[in-house]
């Protein structure tokens, strides 16, 4: 069984074909080089960018899976949580298609496809129930994972998702976009502890946005001073992410005892991180909890997760198909 995938939640035009979970093609477009300039995603142009490359990205993914438009046997499409713009321009393609090739059509939750990453062309045993851990430039979110069909939130940022908090920091220190890329190649391990940041501790939730401002006013205090330097940058850049990452693992392991949860699958672009990849294992490790990491490939958004969460949900759990799927925003 064939399933096509399709991905356009925020600036990634994405459509892969996978059988289970061999992934067959992964085709991404990004419009992330017009968004630069303004250092975040201008919905606008995602959506145009989207329409303009879509049908192109569906063709160069059926050339690589080397299949026949007849061979698919069913499609799955994002249709939320995104820029509502850029989820229909994906979901009416996806329904085009379904009409006119007479396949069922499956929506899928974006943030589930994520934890659903780890498992593409790995032949393990998805081990429900387990703790989700997804990190990226928009949620940061725990979830309680019984089954793909089964996916409880029990926690989520309160207000900046780790992220997003990266691009505002790297913003305020003169990085480049995407921030995360950049301060993650900064990152010293022996500054990691040259200033202390301490992040928002809301029971199971997620607090970034007092850590942001104390580093900013931190910023601007050493400049005041005259004794900002590069060396400066790098401690203050490494301590905050430090704080950050470490924030983001206790809270993953403290739920996961809390539910009596053996097992931490984790997705999201923001989980390509190395620091936090390295504190996860640690963590992991000395609690006697399996992790499962997705490949650095599959962190970002791609077709490829919603192809494979598509197949499962069909072929396993026998989700109907249904053409009246909408786009949320949440």
């Amino acid at each position: 069984m064939y399933v096509l995938g399709i991905e356009t939640s925020c600036d990634e035009t994405g459509c892969a074909i996978v059988r289970g979970r061999n992934v067959l093609s992964n085709v991404i477009v990004s419009s992330l080089r017009f968004h630069k300039r303004y250092g975040g995603i201008i919905p606008e142009i995602a959506t145009r960018n989207h329409a303009k490359v879509i049908d192109k990205v569906f063709k160069e993914s059926v050339v690589r899976a080397n299949l026949r438009l007849s061979e698919i046997s069913a499609i799955s499409v994002t249709c939320k949580p995104g820029l509502v713009g850029a989820l229909v321009v994906g979901i009416n393609f996806s329904k085009a298609l379904t009409v006119a090739l007479n396949k069922p059509l499956v929506g899928i939750n974006h943030l589930h496809a994520h934890l659903f990453a780890p498992f593409l062309s790995n032949n393990a045993r998805i081990p429900f129930p387990f703790l989700g851990l997804v990190v990226s430039g928009g949620h940061t979110e725990l979830f309680v994972v019984r089954d793909f069909d089964r996916v409880r939130s029990i926690g989520k940022t309160r207000d900046d998702a780790a992220g997003e908090v990266f691009d505002k920091v790297a913003r305020a220190f003169g990085l480049g976009y995407p921030g995360g890329v950049y301060i993650d190649k900064i990152f010293k391990y022996k500054y990691r502890k040259s200033f202390s940041f301490k992040c928002g501790r809301p029971a199971s939730d997620f607090s970034f946005s007092g850590i942001k401002t104390a580093l900013i006013y931190k910023k601007h205090e050493l400049e005041n001073k005259n004794v900002f330097s590069y060396d400066v940058k790098v401690k203050l850049l490494s301590s905050f992410e430090e704080s950050v990452v470490s924030a983001i693992v206790e809270n993953a392991v403290i739920s996961a005892k809390k539910y009596n949860l053996r097992t931490i699958v984790c997705g999201g672009g923001v989980i390509s991180n190395t620091r936090l990849r390295a504190l996860l294992k640690q963590a992991c490790n000395n609690n006697n909890i399996r992790l499962f990491l997705p490949p650095k490939r599959f962190c970002s958004d791609n077709a490829a997760m919603v192809a494979g969460l598509g197949f499962y949900l069909y072929n396993i759990k026998k989700i109907p198909s249904s053409l009246n799927i909408g786009a949320f925003s949440n």
